[in-house]
């Protein structure tokens, strides 16, 4: 019999330590295709180092990461390099290289993918009308908005057409007007584009803003996952009470 996958991502009983102490113990977490999901934890609880497992930035001791039916990484074993894994990640520091300008940057992005100079002309010029910065492309990211370098951070995700996107608090500098606006846009690309998102946050505008879904990182462990809706209605992990009494009182 075929076997149909129905989940983009699957990780499986991730152990990873640093050192002798584990920050992941048997953490398991699926996303399905065009999903957007809100991850929490406390500081220190290993959400930044799940991302970086599921990008292939970063190997387990145990267990597997499965992309598209595709076992990406096993144990502690990479058997998809990340620019061939259909993610891409934007930092909590954006990463961008001050010494090139925004196309600059964006093309950089996507040297991992042997892709001719024409094909990445098209796609850096296709990206930076999509995020709506295309006045932009010559200048370097100090002469920049903190609201335009994450556009540009964002635009270099994009660029390398990823089925899902890792977001590590990257909107945590902005002013709350600027973070509303760049969520609507991250929101409308996810809509035209249709990948699916992974949110480290703590934020509840950025939750309510871009996810559908919410699952909290407790104990090395995912304690608690479900659409967002429900987790509203009844939340069963600490983390997730305290979040959402934060919410309702918005």
């Amino acid at each position: 019999m075929e076997n149909v996958v129905t989940r983009l991502l699957q990780c499986r009983d991730l152990l990873f330590r640093f050192g002798e102490q584990p920050v992941l113990d048997g953490a398991a977490l699926d996303v399905e295709a065009g999903e957007s999901l809100a991850l929490l934890g406390k500081s220190g609880s290993g959400k930044s180092t799940l991302l970086r497992i599921i990008a292939g930035l970063e190997v387990p001791e145990r267990g597997e990461v499965v992309i598209d039916g595709n076992i990406a990484t096993s144990g502690a074993r990479l058997l998809i390099p990340p620019h061939h894994r259909g993610v891409a990640m934007v930092f909590q520091d954006l990463a961008l290289w001050p010494n090139l300008s925004v196309a600059e940057n964006i093309r950089l992005g996507l040297s991992g993918l042997r892709l001719s100079r024409r094909e990445c002309d098209e796609r850096i010029e296709d990206v930076l009308r999509l995020c709506e910065i295309d006045d932009l492309a010559r200048r370097r990211p100090a002469s920049l908005s903190g609201g335009q370098q994450q556009r540009v951070a964002l635009a270099r995700a994009l660029a390398m057409r990823p089925e899902l996107l890792l977001l590590d608090e990257p909107l945590g500098g902005l002013d709350l007007l600027t973070k509303v606006s760049v969520l609507g846009q991250l929101a409308r690309l996810r809509h035209e584009l249709g990948f699916a998102v992974v949110l480290v946050t703590h934020d509840s505008v950025e939750v309510q803003g871009l996810c559908d879904s919410l699952a909290v990182l407790e104990g090395g462990r995912i304690v608690e996952r479900g659409r967002l809706e429900d987790v509203v209605a009844n939340p069963v992990s600490e983390l997730g009470r305290a979040f959402v009494a934060t919410m309702l009182q918005m």
